[in-house]
């Protein structure tokens, strides 16, 4: 299996330097069942001063013949400094299941609270939100801002696929990640942006369609 790493280049000269110069824009998938819109993934980019401020809003429902198989709701805002995560707060709705997470980073690493209790992250963490992020396909770890605490990330990269956006056909890199909460696989164009997403949860497969 080819490794993250070694196929990093191949997506163009992001650095996290370069991301946190500016805010990057901000993006907004349609999520799709089956060939019908079921919600939407929307992350949305806002400097302030040194810092990147992130917010992610997940609203998805599924349902099959009447009935709900699948709703999720997640709000969440992360701030970055400098590539590193400094705090977080988030509240999920996953099928009637209330979550919260809060965290801050400290001097000897990244603190979280959640349902479960306080829990000490490493600081150098990405999160389970960071979907837009490149430098995940590299990551083993990450932080969960959905359930709390830290999870494992297994990435491996598909192959080269084209993928249609609101701006034309794009030639992409396909990656499969798993954690133990989600699976699916992200398409990161040659400018090392995320153009769609396949999302498996609760037993049904999403497809994240990019809408702007």
């Amino acid at each position: 299996m080819t490794s993250a790493a070694t196929v990093l280049p191949l997506l163009g000269t992001w650095t996290p330097a370069t991301l946190h110069a500016s805010a990057p824009a901000d993006l907004r998938f349609l999520a799709m069942y089956q060939g019908s819109p079921v919600g939407e993934h929307r992350v949305t980019f806002q400097s302030d001063g040194p810092n990147l401020v992130v917010t992610t809003h997940i609203d998805i429902t599924v349902t099959v013949l009447f009935f709900t198989a699948f709703h999720y709701v997640h709000d969440a805002v992360e701030t970055w400094q400098s590539g590193r995560l400094i705090s977080a707060e988030s509240k999920t709705d996953d099928n009637g299941t209330l979550l919260a997470v809060t965290g801050e980073a400290s001097s000897d690493g990244f603190r979280i609270m959640s349902l479960d209790g306080p829990f000490l992250a490493a600081s150098n963490l990405l999160t389970t939100n960071t979907l837009w992020d490149i430098r995940l396909l590299r990551e083993s770890r990450v932080i969960d801002v959905q359930h709390g605490g830290e999870v494992g990330l297994v990435v491996k990269r598909l192959g080269v696929e084209q993928v249609m956006t609101p701006h034309g056909q794009v030639t992409t890199q396909h990656y499969r990640i798993i954690t133990p909460n989600y699976a699916g696989s992200l398409f990161f164009d040659a400018d090392g942006q995320w153009v769609k997403g396949l999302m498996e949860r609760q037993g049904e497969l999403l497809e994240y369609a990019l809408a702007s």
